[in-house]
């Protein structure tokens, strides 16, 4: 074994340890509560993309509530945006980038 390890070089990155052979069930992946979680934000993120480029003012104002949704800090309900994004691991800051561009790319240019 001493000989092989002076023939192969291993580095310290590339090292597997024993326990990253077990896997390690994800109890919590499935649980209801996460699967609402993720239709709320698959719902928001939908009608956010539906309503961005809306003129009509009933679409505008629906618009304009789930942007105040996204934009909101408020961690006091189970099924705020902030709340959401980090029972699914998702960084607040880069999704609401990605829906800055997303409405850049759906409001109409101007000629």
């Amino acid at each position: 074994m001493a000989r092989l390890k002076a023939l192969v070089p291993i580095a310290p990155e590339t090292t597997v340890l024993p326990e990253q052979f077990r896997l390690q069930p994800k109890t919590d992946a499935f649980l209801p509560a996460k699967r609402l979680m993720v239709a709320v934000l698959e719902r928001a993120l939908g009608e956010y993309e539906t309503y961005a480029a809306r003129t009509d003012w009933r679409e505008r104002r629906r618009f304009v509530e789930v942007e105040a949704w996204f934009a909101s800090d408020d961690t006091g309900w189970p099924f705020s945006f902030v709340v959401i994004c980090e029972a699914l691991g998702l960084d607040v800051l880069s999704v609401r980038a990605g829906l800055q561009i997303l409405r850049t790319e759906t409001l109409p240019s101007s000629p």
